[in-house]
C-alpha cells in the first residue's frame, strides 16, 4: 500500500518499482485525515500520529481481506515510537503479533509469522534509529539495490517546509493546495492566512498556474519574463482597505524580486481569477530582502 497525502511524494518511483518486481500496488489516499495533523494533541505535525494513522488504514484492509501480515518499514525510536510505544499501538489496532518490522524485528516480540516457523527471524535486523541511516545504506549495497535519492519523502523531514507549516498551522487555512503552496522557494507571510507565492522561472510559473483558485489574486508585471505572483487571503474576512493595501504590497514584493529599480513607480497587474476585468497599480519596489523572502 502506498499512501497519498499532501505530505508525500514519490508516488511515481514507488509505481515504477513495484512494476518491476511484479508487486500488486494499492493507493489510498488519506488527505483529510493528514491535514487535521498540526492540531493533534497540542503537537504540531507529530510523526507517531502519522504512523498511528497509517497502520489503522492498513488494518482495514488487513481485517477485510483477511491477509495473515501487514510488513512495514518502521525502525524502532523513529518519530518518537520506542519498542513499548509500536507494541501498545498494535494493541490498540488489534494486531498484536501481526505486524512485521524486519528493520527492527528483533527488539520486538515474535510475530505470528516468526513464531510459525514462516519467517526465519535469525535474518532479520535489530536496527534502531540512531544507526538505521548509515546501516541501510550499506544494507541495500549488500543487496545490490541502488536507493532512489527521495523514494517515498515526506515533505515535514524538511526542516524548511516544517518551519513554513508551523507558521500557518493556526490560521485554519490548511488545504492540499496551500500545502502544495508552502514547496514554492519565494514565499511571503503577509498576515494570518494571508500568503504572497512569486514564482520567478519558468518551470516554477508553470506550476504555479495549476493551483491558482478561483478568489486568488494573480500579479504580473507587464514585461516579458518578469516573475508572476499568487496572492491568497481570506478574502471575505477581509475589507475592500485591508485587501487593497495587501495587493499593493503584494506587487511591491513582485517589482522587487522582478530586480525592477526603486527610483520610479512601475505598473503591476492585478486581478482576481474569477473574474474577467484586469486592474493595474502604479507602485515602488518593496525594501524586501532575499532572506525575508521565506516565510518567517
Amino acid at each position: 500500500m502506498f499512501f497519498r497525502s499532501p505530505f508525500f511524494r514519490g508516488e511515481e518511483e514507488i509505481q515504477e518499482l513495484a512494476d518491476s518486481l511484479r508487486i500488486s500496488l494499492r493507493f489510498v489516499t488519506l488527505k483529510r485525515a493528514f491535514l487535521r495533523l498540526p492540531y493533534e494533541n497540542g503537537a504540531l505535525f507529530p510523526c507517531g500520529t502519522c504512523r498511528r494513522i497509517l497502520l489503522a488504514r492498513a488494518a482495514r484492509l488487513f481485517r477485510g481481506r483477511r491477509f495473515d501480515l501487514i510488513i512495514t518499514g518502521e525502525v524502532a525510536g523513529k518519530g518518537g515510537l520506542g519498542v513499548s510505544e509500536l507494541v501498545a499501538t498494535d494493541e490498540e489496532l488489534g494486531l498484536s503479533g501481526r505486524v512485521l518490522r524486519p528493520l527492527s524485528a528483533k527488539l520486538l516480540p515474535p510475530t505470528w509469522a516468526e513464531r510459525e516457523g514462516l519467517i526465519e527471524r535469525e535474518k532479520l535486523f535489530d536496527l534502531t534509529a540512531t544507526e538505521a541511516e548509515g546501516k541501510l545504506t550499506e544494507l541495500a549495497k549488500t543487496f545490490g539495490l541502488q536507493p532512489p535519492p527521495n523514494g517515498r519523502y515526506c515533505l515535514l523531514r524538511d526542516p524548511e517546509f516544517a518551519r513554513r507549516c508551523r507558521a500557518f498551522a493556526q490560521d485554519g487555512v490548511f488545504t492540499a493546495s496551500f500545502v502544495r503552496l508552502l514547496e514554492f522557494p519565494l514565499l511571503v507571510r503577509l498576515g494570518p492566512g494571508r500568503l504572497l507565492v512569486i514564482a520567478v522561472t519558468p518551470a516554477e510559473q508553470v506550476r504555479l498556474q495549476e493551483l491558482f483558485l478561483p478568489e486568488d489574486v494573480r500579479l504580473y508585471i507587464p514585461v516579458p519574463g518578469t516573475p508572476l505572483g499568487l496572492l491568497r487571503a481570506p478574502w471575505p474576512k477581509i475589507s475592500p482597505t485591508e485587501r487593497a493595501d495587501l495587493i499593493r504590497q503584494a506587487a511591491a514584493h513582485l517589482l522587487h524580486v522582478g530586480g525592477f529599480s526603486s527610483d520610479k513607480p512601475w505598473t503591476v497587474c492585478f486581478r482576481a481569477e474569477e473574474e474577467e476585468e484586469t486592474s493595474r497599480l502604479s507602485v515602488r519596489p518593496g525594501s524586501l530582502q532575499p532572506k525575508e523572502a521565506l516565510v518567517k
